[in-house]
């Protein structure tokens, strides 16, 4: 009786269907992503680029309207990561096989370029299970590790501004592979990120700060790739320079209790 139960019970909640409105941006999220690919395939890397954008915009969405309507569900956490994994793992991964293809040195570097593009990939997917894992335990205020959208814009905007500024092929071939290595080690690492939804400072901000936003807004309407590459650098980084100074913190706080 106890097994016809259960098994009613999850009947009932399939046919409950699911929550529209934070899928679609998900979807949209998954539109995205696979466009990106097509794109690189096609040879047309910067709107391949503005699609990694647009992904990372439409991830930030799903997330925001699903709490604000009580419409999170275990459906739509696992829905996002496998959309996650197309839009800020194999995207990526294949705009800069497609690119680093188009201007082959040797067969070592081709080979080289499928190792790094499988590994970002493989790092994707195992940040995106240890956030699934870790969901109900993680601090609110901070990632465990870089998240995945933050990889994708900084991976796709480096290539970007490469292909824009004709800079040489070596050189570019050599940064880039740096970018998505080090993009995939973080995302795997303990290194914590600030995720922004600390509540309490978000919902009141000196006046003066709310001009930001649209400032912002027009810096990268007016060059998009280079505001992007600063504030991509500038999240990679704020990871391990916060990590640094908290142990510098730690080691400094048994001095200022101990005074001999």
């Amino acid at each position: 009786m106890n097994i016809e139960k259960i098994k009613n019970k999850d009947r009932k909640k399939i046919k409950k269907g699911i929550f529209l409105l934070p899928n679609l941006f998900t979807t949209g999220n998954l539109f995205a992503g696979c466009f990106s690919i097509f794109c690189a395939i096609d040879g047309n890397y910067q709107a391949s680029a503005i699609a990694i954008f647009v992904a990372v915009f439409l991830d930030g969405l799903d997330g925001k309207v699903a709490r604000a309507t009580n419409a999170v569900s275990d459906f739509g956490k696992d829905y996002d990561s496998l959309c996650d994994l197309v839009s800020f793992g194999i995207a990526p991964a294949i705009f800069y096989y497609s690119w680093a293809s188009d201007n082959p040195y040797n067969l070592v570097t081709v080979r080289i370029t499928w190792l790094i593009s499988f590994f970002y990939i493989a790092t994707t997917a195992l940040r995106l299970a240890r956030f699934n894992n870790h969901l109900q335990l993680k601090d609110e205020n901070h990632f465990l590790g870089l998240p995945s959208p933050a990889a994708a814009t900084l991976c796709a905007v480096i290539i970007w501004q490469c292909d824009l500024n004709f800079i040489d092929p070596i050189l570019s071939h050599i940064f880039i592979s740096m970018a998505m290595l080090s993009s995939s080690l973080l995302m795997v690492s303990n290194i914590q990120y600030n995720s922004f939804k600390d509540t309490r400072s978000l919902n009141r901000i000196p006046f003066s700060n709310t001009l930001l936003v649209p400032l912002i807004l027009i810096l990268i309407f007016l060059h998009p790739s280079l505001v992007l590459t600063i504030m991509s650098v500038t999240y990679l980084f704020s990871g391990p320079i916060s990590l640094i100074r908290g142990l510098i913190i730690k080691k400094d706080k048994p001095l200022m209790q101990d005074p001999e």
